[in-house]
């Protein structure tokens, strides 16, 4: 007589043991991260997800592991978009994607993500910087002199932004203002030879004006 098989249904996991076990992989997944082993961190972050959709810090880590680990771009800005929709003003995850598009050659999306940046954090010397970067990529070139004005305005210590106002000034022929800029570097960074050499550039070409 054949034996009779029971099959013994598995209790559904608890919530607690669903955080338990969403932590012990997302951990595993920083770690994972931190040793840029991306295809490990990706695979530890979205067992994170399928336990708990909603999980902000997965989603944005996935986010940055597709793209900067991967080179996924699709994947990464999905990430993303997950993050944002659980979070829709998260500043980490907007610099990135605004980044993400500053280097794919989308300056006019990057802009509208670093508008959005200021919008929110309006002392944000860093947002006007790259946002100035994404103007100037897009030849915008007066839109970005004025990002690069508010950003020293902000942070007068920030000595690659005054760097990029000279050489955008100087690229425009207004030597005044580049030697202005110029010197503002040399005056917080004094070891830069560059800057330096950049500067009597600039003081050559106002004497032969």
């Amino acid at each position: 007589m054949k034996e009779v098989e029971y099959v013994t249904e598995k209790k559904p996991k608890t919530k607690k043991e669903i955080l338990v076990e969403a932590e012990k992989h997302y951990k595993k997944g920083v770690k994972y991260g931190q040793a840029g082993d991306a295809v490990e961190a990706i695979n530890s972050w979205t067992k994170v997800v399928e336990l708990i959709p909603d999980h902000f810090d997965a989603w944005y880590n996935l986010g940055n592991a597709q793209f900067f680990g991967k080179g996924n771009i699709e994947l990464g800005f999905a990430c993303w978009e997950k993050a944002l929709q659980i979070k829709p003003d998260d500043i980490d995850t907007l610099y990135n994607i605004g980044n993400a598009l500053r280097e794919l050659g989308q300056f006019e999306k990057a802009i509208e993500i670093y508008t959005k940046v200021v919008t929110l954090q309006p002392d944000d010397h860093e947002a006007w910087n790259n946002m100035a970067n994404a103007y100037y990529g897009n030849d915008e070139i007066n839109k970005a002199i004025e990002c690069w004005k508010k950003a020293v305005e902000i942070n007068p210590s920030k000595f690659e932004t005054w760097s990029n106002l000279s050489r955008v000034y100087y690229q425009l022929e207004e030597l005044e203002l580049a030697l202005e800029a110029i010197q503002k570097v040399v005056e917080l960074v004094p070891k830069s030879s560059n800057a330096k050499k950049f500067m009597k550039a600039i003081q050559d070409a106002l004497t032969h004006e």
